[in-house]
This record gives structure tokens, C-alpha cells and sequence, in this order.
């Protein structure tokens, strides 16, 4: 950084815990700022700048001087940036076209001369184990094929268990290959002797295939968008095997005119598109996956949480998202969990995954408070169907939202849950509904103190759901408390009863 950048004030300190992220890739440069490392990382600023570094890579074997002097910009800017901001822990990553290009340590040499950022240069094991881990801090029990699609370089990794397994790296990025104008069926033969050398490919037919990397989540948002799909956010958007191949045929027929045109397609993405199809129609026929799973999370991401403990690693990103949420937005942090033990005879039954999104709507169930009592429901909907959370799917993020929305509403009504409604099954958003009732009458009862749902029980028998309650704290049965009993009592197809009990419960 030149010297005079160094003395210019005030300096601006977004946290003495964040950490700053420069990918120096082989399509885009990107600046990420997060405030972490911690098991849930937020970003705080995030930008990038599309330079084509990997552009001429597969022709010439070199960077190109425009690409790199667009690099060396945007460098000098995301220096200037995190100096100005006080962060003091940058990681500096460049990939798969800075490694491969004969004039690539050149480059280096040039950015840490401008910027005075020690840049580390990834091997391609290096840059396939960080997009894996990326992919498990987002989608922790992710089992199967992650595919990570640059401008330069494919890495796939088999994920499975919290850990890293098999890995390799592939020159096959979009960008790249983009620009060799190869026919299609050499193209193809290509990709897939290359794909070959994966022999351990084999074995991991007929599992998910974690899409992450730019080209990839394009084909997401544009299927989004297509089908009218009620929630945009990439991250855990999941395609059968016959929806992805139906896509891929579609954006294989249009024309490149058609591609620039496309709603959902960026302008600057719509010449790798066909390549970006090519490939993954390529690595299909080799391992035939059962489904598709888009990641948002990538090397990045992946870089902060390898240097996390193992025993954080393995802590649930959705509650930990979910606890932090409530601890700055909600009244009592803590209930959650009380209200969960309280009212879980209700998911008795349920699987772990129904568990859990209970004891996050539980969590989350107190964040809209300070809203004006006429738009509680629909802030607290809003805020937590479109909040960047990770280890929750589209319809699990429905099944929270629509639980909370309950909480405050007491049904359904309105037009807030409306496109929400369709990510689910009528029974699921049954289950929706009969939680964000027993939320509903969990504060209602204690108005939020801790302390008073343990007192009292919730039982459940074939014909009854039945509130115990002791003798001591019977005053806080009113009207309002046997209202609600009955409405989640019908909407379990039970009677209800309210039996106050002398002494303690045991």
C-alpha cells in the first residue's frame, strides 16, 4: 500500500473481530468482509469486479495485460478499503489462473509491490478442500459430490461426516473453456477425459451434487425466476434430477442472443453459460446424481471455517444464526429453549429435522416485539423467511416463518404468508400452524418470564390436550390462555382441558 494511503484519518474500524476475504479468482476479484470468524459469519460488505484473469488462460497460458491491470484496480481498492476500515486480518487467496499461468508469479509480485497484500497462492488441493468446506459450513449434513465451477479450474470433492474425503481439480473452468471456441463435440471429449481421471468419481453415483461457483448458481437464479419460485435466495435451492436436466437442455437450445436477453441471466455471464452446461450435463452422465443442491457458501466461506475448532465446526449453523438473532432482536434470548422443552409433545413423533425448526421457531418467536401490534406477524414472517441463514432449506425456512407468523397472527390470514404457503404441503403447513399456536399460548401464559413454562405441562392423550398447571400460579389462567388452549386444541382434532394441580409438577 503506498504510503501515503497509510496516514490518511480517521480510520474507520468495522470490528476488531472481522475478517477481511480477498479471492483473487480466475473470472471475478471479490472483496468480502466478515464479521467473524465464528461458526454463522455475516458479511458485512461484499464486492467484486469481473476481470477474466483465466480468459486467455487456455490459449495462451498467460494472464492477460488488461485483466490484469482491471485486477490490480480492484486490488488497490479493496487494500485502500480494508485499511480505512481497521481491519487488521486479511486473508488474501488467488486460484486456479494465478497458479497455471507462466507469468502468474509475476503478478503476484506486482500486487504485493502495489497493495501490500501477502497473497497465498492455493495449490488445487488447497482450493478443492476449501470450496468443500464451504459447502459443509452451509449445509453441514451435506453427503455426496460437491462441484465447484470457476472461471479456470472445476474442483469436486466427496463430502460426507463434517469431513473432506476424495478431492481433484480440474482445468474445465467456464471461462476458460469459453474462449478455446472448441466445437461442442470436441469440447465435450475434452470434459470428459478429463472428468475421467477422477476414478473415484465412481463410486459416489446416484447421491446429491452440491452446485456452488458463479456460472452454476446463475442456472439457479434463472430457474427461480422462470418458475415463479416464492423465495430468491440461491443458498439450499434444490432440483430434481429432471428438473436440472430439462435446464440444461433449455439453456443449451437458446441462442447467445437469447442467453444476453435472459431474465436471471447476467449480461456478464451469458457467454460461459452454454460451456457452464456443458460441463455439468458431462459430470452427470459420470455419476448420475439423485438431486441437486445449490450452495451459497464457497471457498471463501471455506477459508474462515477451516480455522474454526472441530467442535465448532459441527455446531448447528441454523440455531447458532437463530440464538445471535433472538440475543439482539428479541426481549428473552434465552426462553427459546424452555418453550421449546414445553411444548414438545407436540413433535413428539417427528423426526430430528421437525425438531429442530421447532426449537428454531421457538427461538425466533419473540424478535418482532418492538413492531407496532398491527405488523408483528408479518415483520417477524418477513425477517426470518428472507434472513441469510445457512443449514435450513427454502421449505424449512417456510416452516419457521409461517410457525412465528402463527405466533403473532394465530392463523394464517393475510397476505404476507401467501406465496409461502406453496412451498409446502398441506400437512406441513398443518404442522406450521399447530406450532406457531402452542408459540402463541407459550407467551401468552408467560408472558415471556422465564421460569413459569417449566412450572406447568402440556400432555397429550388420544381425545385430549391437557394444560397443567400448579395451584400457585393458577391466577395466570384468563380468558385469553383458554382461548388459545381451545384453537390449538381444534387444530389437533382434541378437546381441551385446564386442570390446575396442587403442589408442583414432577
Amino acid at each position: 500500500m503506498e504510503e501515503r494511503d497509510r496516514e490518511l484519518d480517521p480510520v474507520v474500524k468495522v470490528s476488531d473481530k472481522s475478517t477481511a476475504v480477498i479471492d483473487i479468482g480466475s473470472n471475478s476479484v471479490r472483496l468480502v468482509v466478515f464479521d467473524g470468524p465464528q461458526r454463522v459469519p455475516l458479511p458485512k460488505f461484499n464486492e467484486k469486479v469481473l476481470c477474466g484473469l483465466g480468459r486467455e488462460l487456455g490459449t495462451t497460458g498467460l494472464l492477460g495485460e488488461k485483466a490484469m491491470a482491471d485486477a490490480l484496480a480492484a486490488l488497490r481498492r479493496y487494500a485502500a478499503l480494508v485499511h480505512h476500515m481497521g481491519i487488521e486480518r486479511v486473508m488474501v487467496a488467488a486460484t486456479a489462473a494465478v497458479r497455471e499461468a507462466d507469468n502468474g508469479s509475476e503478478f503476484v509480485s506486482e500486487i504485493e509491490q502495489q497493495c501490500d497484500l501477502n497473497v497465498q497462492v492455493l495449490s488445487g488441493r488447497q482450493e478443492a478442500r476449501y470450496s468443500g468446506l464451504g459447502v459443509l459450513s452451509g449445509i453441514p449434513h451435506a453427503n455426496g459430490l460437491a462441484g465447484d465451477l470457476g472461471g479456470g479450474s472445476l474442483e469436486l470433492v466427496e463430502i460426507s461426516d463434517f469431513r473432506i474425503h476424495e478431492t481433484a481439480t480440474l482445468p474445465l473452468g467456464a471461462l476458460r473453456l469459453s474462449y478455446m471456441n472448441m466445437p461442442e463435440k470436441k469440447l465435450r471429449k475434452f470434459i470428459n477425459k478429463k472428468i475421467a481421471k477422477a476414478e473415484w468419481l465412481e463410486e459416489l453415483t446416484a447421491k446429491d451434487f452440491y452446485a456452488v461457483g458463479g456460472a452454476w448458481r446463475v442456472l439457479a437464479k434463472y430457474h427461480i425466476i422462470k418458475t415463479n419460485h416464492p423465495l430468491t435466495i440461491i443458498h439450499n435451492y434444490r432440483l430434481s434430477a429432471e428438473e436440472m436436466a430439462a435446464l440444461l437442455d433449455e439453456i443449451l437450445a437458446m441462442s447467445p442472443e437469447e442467453l444476453y436477453n435472459a431474465n436471471g441471466i447476467p449480461k456478464s455471464r451469458a457467454n460461459t453459460m452454454h460451456t457452464a452446461a456443458i460441463i455439468m450435463q458431462e459430470l452427470i452422465d459420470k455419476v448420475t446424481p439423485s438431486g441437486f443442491v445449490f450452495s451459497g457458501n464457497g471457498l471463501r466461506e471455506g477459508m474462515l471455517f477451516s480455522e474454526l475448532k472441530k467442535s465448532v465446526r459441527k455446531r448447528d449453523p441454523l440455531l447458532d444464526a437463530c440464538r445471535d438473532m433472538a440475543a439482539s432482536e428479541g426481549r428473552f434470548a434465552e426462553h427459546g429453549e424452555e418453550i421449546f422443552d414445553w411444548l414438545k409433545e407436540l413433535v413428539r413423533p417427528a423426526d430430528r429435522k421437525s425438531k429442530r425448526l421447532t426449537l428454531a421457531a421457538a427461538t425466533l418467536s419473540d424478535i418482532a416485539w418492538w413492531a407496532n401490534s398491527d405488523y408483528r406477524a408479518a415483520q417477524a414472517f418477513r425477517r426470518i423467511f428472507r434472513a441469510p441463514f445457512n443449514g435450513i432449506g427454502h421449505r424449512g425456512r417456510a416452516m419457521v416463518a409461517l410457525s412465528v407468523y402463527a405466533r403473532y397472527k394465530g392463523d394464517f390470514s393475510g397476505p404476507a404468508p401467501d406465496d409461502c404457503l406453496r412451498l409446502l404441503s398441506d400437512q406441513e403447513a398443518k404442522n406450521a400452524l399447530i406450532i406457531g399456536l402452542a408459540l402463541r399460548l407459550s407467551h401468552t401464559i408467560s408472558g415471556g418470564t422465564i421460569g413459569i413454562l417449566s412450572q406447568t405441562r402440556l400432555e397429550i392423550s388420544n381425545s385430549t390436550i391437557t394444560l397443567k398447571i400448579p395451584t400457585s400460579l393458577s391466577p395466570l389462567v384468563g380468558h385469553h390462555v383458554v382461548n388459545q388452549m381451545e384453537n390449538l386444541a381444534a387444530e389437533l382434532d382434541l378437546e381441551s382441558q385446564i386442570e390446575v394441580v396442587t403442589g408442583k409438577l414432577s
